[in-house]
């Protein structure tokens, strides 16, 4: 499951989960879109499947793998949705029974829609098994999603909420046969998937997990370089040295979480030194994929280029502009700009969409202004483009210790040297009937 940022987010009141509506989009109901009415011709049932991850949402995951098989329901048009449910813990990577049915259905009809029950990490984890049994995602497929993780940003992104469902198997299964009405009413819309690309010195450097063992060890093979799919954010600073304490401290309950979280967060902010500011860490920041590439930020002090204002704590990247459990809008078109001189319009006054190829790259002051952030927004724009490349100072006489996070994945980096950030492919995602993305 997920396990991005809800720092402090007990303290505060979930946002709601609804959005203006758009007028031009079905209200929620079952009504079948056009574009799948061919499918469902002559009688025969839209298949949508479910692969529900049962450990996430403190195992609440599970229990959509009771519900009945077939699980046949009736459209409000006199039509039908056949749901199959497979656990995406069912067999071996690559030869998962579920994804082999999903090819089978996808030889008579494609696109389909799978909805993914999990945290946000989930969705790429299904998108990942698709692929690995020969299934184009980008064109086979339509994803929605169930939140069970914690924080939950790409599930309210699309109108789906924060909240876990509960009870959907009463009564004759109403609730999941609600939500698989939802689930065919939904339309799809672009959402972009990136690459990050971690790299630190090959003689010096090592890329540091917190392991199943809650233990902070190097990655698996000791690799000095580590790609990893990004769908919500990647973000660099503070933050993520309070996630990667967290996850050495992380429990089964996800109240107890919250806690832990936000004990984490105060006792990192409290002990932080500088080093731990962008300033201290982030050399440059560039256009393309090197560091010939237009310079967007420095930190080395030459005043021919645009300077960081202030020494902000965290640098983020966002694909989409929800953070921290829906607590944070970070990219906002009335806040300050976060570079000396201000950059032109078109690159900082414009909005942000997760399927128009590009990220949003914003400075934060400091951590706590992530739970205070709809109360005053305190991020500064930078940039909104890609791809990127993130320049590290090399320090030869000590080592440098940079934090990431990539999606609710935290790493330590020592002795870092570069990210780049580049498009890897573009997904279609369910956005819910009468919502809009934030």
């Amino acid at each position: 499951g997920n396990k991005g940022p809800f720092w402090l987010k007990f303290f505060l009141q979930p946002l709601s989960s609804s959005h203006d509506s758009l007028p031009t989009w079905l209200p929620g109901g079952g009504s079948v879109p056009d574009g799948i009415v061919g499918a469902m011709s002559a009688g025969v049932a839209l298949d949508v499947f479910l692969f529900v991850n049962p450990k996430s949402g403190g195992n609440k995951g599970k229990v959509f793998l009771d519900a009945p098989q077939p699980f046949i329901v009736d459209l409000n048009d006199g039509k039908q949705a056949n749901l199959h449910i497979f656990s995406l813990l069912e067999g071996e990577s690559g030869k998962k029974p579920g994804f082999i049915e999903l090819k089978k259905a996808l030889q008579k009809v494609s696109p389909i829609r799978v909805i993914v029950g999990g945290g946000d990490g989930t969705v790429m984890w299904a998108d990942s098994e698709a692929t690995k049994h020969g299934i184009d995602t980008p064109t086979q497929i339509q994803f929605g999603i169930v939140p069970l993780g914690t924080g939950n940003d790409f599930s309210r992104v699309a109108g789906w909420g924060g909240k876990n469902p509960s009870k959907f198997l009463e009564e004759e299964c109403a609730g999941l046969k609600k939500m698989v009405r939802n689930w065919v009413a939904a339309r799809p819309r672009p959402h972009d998937v990136w690459q990050v690309t971690l790299n630190v010195n090959e003689a010096r450097g090592e890329i540091m997990h917190v392991n199943s063992e809650q233990e902070e060890v190097p990655i698996d093979n000791e690799e000095t370089s580590l790609s990893c799919p990004m769908i919500n954010y990647f973000s660099i600073g503070q933050e993520s040295k309070v996630g990667i304490e967290f996850d050495k401290h992380r429990t089964k309950s996800q109240l107890c979480n919250l806690f832990v979280y936000a004990c984490e967060g105060l006792c990192t902010e409290v002990q932080c030194c500088d080093s731990q500011h962008i300033g201290n860490l982030v050399a440059g920041l560039h256009m393309g994929t090197s560091q010939s590439g237009q310079v967007i930020l420095d930190s080395r002090g030459d005043t021919r280029l645009p300077e960081i204002i202030g020494n902000p704590e965290s640098l983020m990247f966002l694909n989409i502009n929800s953070y921290a459990g829906g607590n944070a809008h970070f990219w906002q078109l009335d806040s300050d700009c976060g570079v000396d001189p201000r950059p032109d319009a078109q690159w900082v006054d414009v909005k942000a969409d997760p399927g128009d190829g590009k990220l949003e790259v914003i400075t934060l002051p400091n951590i706590v202004n992530i739970p205070l952030d709809r109360l005053e927004h305190s991020a500064k724009r930078v940039h909104s483009g890609a791809p990127y490349y993130v320049e590290f100072f090399d320090e030869d006489d000590e080592d440098l210790d940079a934090y990431c996070e990539v999606d609710g994945e935290f790493y330590h980096l020592v002795n870092p040297e570069s990210v780049t950030v580049t498009l890897k492919k573009r997904l279609q995602v369910l956005q819910r009937s009468g919502t809009e993305v934030p």
